[in-house]
């Protein structure tokens, strides 16, 4: 969709989304959105593709379907504060507050790790790491997550070598 208008908040004709808490566990639930490509948008909303960028890649979506995830509260631009939640989150539902256990230590937070992990399978795996993709929007558990991860670096391992899989550790553990 060449030539759509961005998403203009405050003034910003180019806003960086992300999922909040509510978006998260909408990809679990499928309870609020059911339109395929709003859908699917919010499977892509990484926290670091921008809305001009989702829009020039995805058919079927507008900037209308960016405020209709936003006034449901599903996602939020990124470095705002999260809107109220929707309910409370079920104890088995790991929040943004909470920091992701690794076999090494790691100084992201859940969101934080989420990102960095999407953004590793996108980077190094292309459409190649779609179920991992997918596998990283159910999980819902930092233990779901750890698989995941280390699914993702086996596979970049497989695929790219050793060296692209420890320069992706070290992206999600440090050191």
């Amino acid at each position: 969709m060449q030539g759509a208008t961005p998403v203009v908040v405050n003034g910003n004709p180019s806003v960086i989304w992300s999922k909040t808490d509510s978006g998260r566990l909408e990809m679990q639930t499928r309870s609020l959105v059911k339109e395929r490509p709003q859908r699917n948008l919010l499977l892509l909303i990484d926290g670091i593709k921008s809305d001009a960028m989702l829009l020039g890649h995805l058919v079927g979506i507008g900037p209308g379907d960016f405020a209709a995830l936003h006034k449901l509260g599903l996602i939020a631009p990124v470095g705002a504060t999260s809107p109220a939640q929707n309910g409370a989150a079920s104890p088995s539902v790991v929040t943004a507050s909470q920091p992701v256990a690794a076999p090494a230590e790691t100084t992201l937070d859940y969101g934080q790790f989420t990102a960095a992990l999407t953004h590793i399978i996108s980077q190094e795996l292309g459409l190649r790491g779609f179920m991992l993709t997918l596998a990283v929007e159910k999980a819902g558990t930092i233990e779901a997550l750890q698989d995941v991860a280390r699914r993702t670096l086996a596979q970049v391992g497989e695929r790219k070598g050793d060296a692209a899989a420890a320069a992706a550790r070290r992206m999600l553990y440090g050191a």
